[in-house]
């Protein structure tokens, strides 16, 4: 089997596809119709353990960022609230309390029209990557007061269809990562409302995040832009192992019963953070799937780092019966230097697993710190939710845009 790496070329890469994505974009904006809509990306599929261009066969591997903070916002590496909102949605409902949900609506597409541009995905492109992950969760989707059918949110697409028509354009993939299901899949603040970990045990949360995924398989079907779909982010919170596969078939039946080519995407990041967190997909009748760790050896040395990326390698070789692709859809080598990042890349290359580090961006900087692949050359202000005017939290999120505040990391090797 042919193995097609033309889409990534490291650090000082070409894009080989550029050709051919530019001719579709052009006739693209000449016929009036959106750059995904030219199809300049192949579905993807699995085959075996490889994921492959389901048009020419080439083996495909997936190598990028995150989106982090971009629509759920984490305090700790976004800008966020200088008071003290512990996550997206208190930000959103304070919003909502003290303007209505129009303005609240308004003030959050201005933040996320700033934090993740098209520029941003013009780096990433120019990096030599062809993958971007971005992390959703249902706000996103719903209206905070009305979990329900009725409460879809008109807009609930907008941001996503952004991403994808964008992404495309530039010859990048998209996975769409589920970080916060309805109910919270735990305690984290990631899921966009920390301290709930209540989807596990209520019976509506389940079927509210079945009907979620199905609209937006529903939405995104046949779109080759689209890599997969990422069911449920670290699912730290849940009782059992068990559990956890259960809801992924739950779901996986939701995803399939609107879309049967679209890979989906099931985590171990969660227990022992390892394969064995996870069935034999045979087990379930699973098909088209890749299975994704996450690796972070917090405080680790870089010796420490580069070990849990070759027990990563150990882990996918040693499920290899089960013939699925392997992704660490989230990693950071924690501060330990470029080479140790370089090394750390080269591991998974050479092992066939695709992978996305945590993340493009984040609020840290002027000193060494790994956490974004670019970080702040200034801080600009963060407002405070629940005093600031409207008119200035909406000018102190601007200020937060990638082209006026921040610049690449040169302490890791991206």
């Amino acid at each position: 089997m042919q193995i097609n790496d033309s889409s990534y070329q490291g650090e000082k890469g070409t894009w080989r596809r550029g050709l051919f994505a530019g001719a579709a974009f052009g006739l693209a904006a000449l016929c009036g119709f959106s750059p995904s809509e030219a199809h300049a990306l192949n579905m993807l599929k699995t085959s075996g353990r490889n994921i492959v261009d389901s048009t020419t066969g080439a083996v495909v591997r997936l190598r990028g960022v995150n989106l982090g903070g971009w629509l759920v916002q984490e305090r700790w590496m976004t800008p966020l609230d200088s008071g003290n909102l512990p996550d997206t949605y208190s930000v959103m409902k304070e919003l909502d309390r003290r303007f209505g949900v129009a303005t609240e609506q308004s003030l959050m597409k201005t933040y996320q029209d700033n934090w993740i541009t098209t520029t941003d995905l013009d780096n990433i492109r120019a990096g030599g990557y062809n993958v971007v992950r971005v992390p959703v969760w249902w706000g996103n989707f719903y209206a905070l007061d009305n979990v329900s059918n009725s409460g879809w949110r008109a807009d609930a697409f907008e941001k996503l269809d952004w991403i994808v028509n964008n992404a495309g354009a530039r010859g990048l993939y998209v996975i769409i990562d589920m970080h916060g299901v309805v109910g919270g899949q735990s305690l984290s603040d990631t899921t966009g409302q920390a301290n709930r970990n209540e989807y596990w045990v209520n019976g509506s949360h389940q079927g509210n995040t079945a009907w979620m995924w199905w609209q937006i398989a529903n939405h995104f079907k046949g779109n080759g832009t689209v890599a997969g779909y990422d069911l449920i982010n670290e699912p730290i919170g849940a009782p059992s192992a068990s559990a956890v596969w259960s809801a992924y078939d739950s779901l996986y039946k939701s995803v399939r019963s609107v879309d049967p080519a679209h890979m989906i995407f099931l985590e171990g990041a969660y227990g022992n953070w390892n394969w064995n967190m996870l069935p034999n997909p045979a087990q379930y009748g699973w098909t088209n799937v890749v299975y994704e760790m996450h690796e972070y050896q917090y405080n680790g040395s870089a010796a420490q780092v580069q070990q849990g990326a070759t027990n990563q390698v150990t882990d996918f070789n040693n499920h290899a019966s089960w013939n699925v692709p392997g992704y660490i859809g989230e990693f950071n080598s924690m501060g330990t230097g470029a080479s140790t990042w370089a090394a750390t890349k080269k591991t998974y290359d050479n092992a066939g697993l695709s992978w996305t580090m945590w993340s493009y961006k984040a609020t840290h900087g002027l000193v060494p710190d790994s956490w974004g692949w670019y970080d702040p050359t200034w801080w600009p202000a963060t407002p405070n939710i629940s005093t600031d005017s409207a008119a200035t939290i909406s000018s102190k999120w601007q200020q937060w845009k990638t082209t006026t505040s921040f610049g690449k990391n040169t302490s890791i090797s991206m």
